[in-house]
């Protein structure tokens, strides 16, 4: 009996290895048998798995993306609530660029990570607003917000992010359309923003005037970069070269006077070759 006790302390088991190192063996796997070897080993295996596959405190869901068959995505999803359901201490989030989780699958991800403080959305595709809507419902400890959004999403996520999320720190909304409206319920729902980015957006004039009025007091970066201006006539400010211009010292003027704002990223000054394919394009 001894001697078999000894040997089996001199030959130990492969499910008794340490997790991080077989996560680190499994990282060099392809994704297909990530997904359908290894987690059907053993429970520390499978949770070997997991923290390969969802690791440290960031979870980051582009894998999916490159996922081409309907097993595997399936298979990614049932490993994803396995892990949502194990770990709680995520504090950021990557979602996919071209696959969407759809409304009940976005809502139960963010009803599971409440502690989350980043979210950068799809960078490629324009995301369907009604599941991230409900999902800042539970993301109230959020301080980045990153997002491709529809042209007309702007005004909602805004809204909800100045009615839940006061601890927001730097937001990015990119390809979306801020009139007054939309700047007014930033500027004054979220007036401790650091770094407010909208850049390649559709900007009202009116719009850039409430962002440069000193009301966001610890702003430190400004991004307006390839953003269409438009009058109150809705037509493209830079049409008039000499109004325009008239605007753009008048926006640079007050962006020097604002006391914390260190970077001011803009294409104001001179032809912007982007911008001026871009409005080329709409016509």
């Amino acid at each position: 009996m001894e001697k078999k006790k000894k040997k089996q302390k001199q030959n130990p088991s492969w499910q008794d290895l340490n997790p991080f190192l077989l996560s680190k063996i499994f990282s060099f796997l392809s994704p297909h048998n990530q997904l359908f070897g290894p987690p059907y080993v053993c429970h520390s295996w499978l949770s070997a798995t997991l923290h390969n596959l969802f690791k440290n405190s960031n979870l980051d869901l582009r894998l999916i993306d490159t996922l081409h068959r309907k097993k595997q995505r399936l298979r990614f999803t049932h490993l994803l609530k396995l892990a949502i359901n194990h770990y709680h201490g995520w504090v950021s989030i990557q979602f996919p660029s071209k696959h969407k989780f759809g409304y009940f699958g976005t809502v139960y991800i963010a009803e599971n990570t409440p502690n989350i403080t980043s979210v950068a959305l799809s960078s490629e595709a324009s995301v369907n607003m009604a599941p991230i809507f409900v999902s800042l419902l539970y993301w109230q400890k959020l301080k980045i917000f990153e997002a491709r959004i529809s042209p007309n999403g702007g005004c909602l996520v805004i809204s909800q992010l100045a009615d839940w999320c006061k601890n927001m720190t730097e937001i990015r909304l990119h390809g979306s359309v801020l009139m007054e409206r939309e700047v007014t319920c930033l500027v004054e729902g979220l007036s401790g923003l650091k770094i407010l980015d909208v850049c390649e957006s559709t900007l009202s004039c009116a719009a850039l005037g409430i962002m440069l009025d000193g009301r966001l007091k610890c702003v430190r970066e400004i991004n307006v970069l390839h953003c269409k201006f438009v009058g109150n006539n809705g037509e493209d400010a830079r049409a008039d070269y000499l109004e325009f211009r008239v605007f753009r010292d008048d926006m640079l003027e007050k962006a020097c006077g604002m006391k914390s704002l260190k970077k001011f990223v803009h294409c104001l000054e001179g032809t912007c070759l982007h911008c001026k394919n871009r409005s080329s394009e709409n016509k």
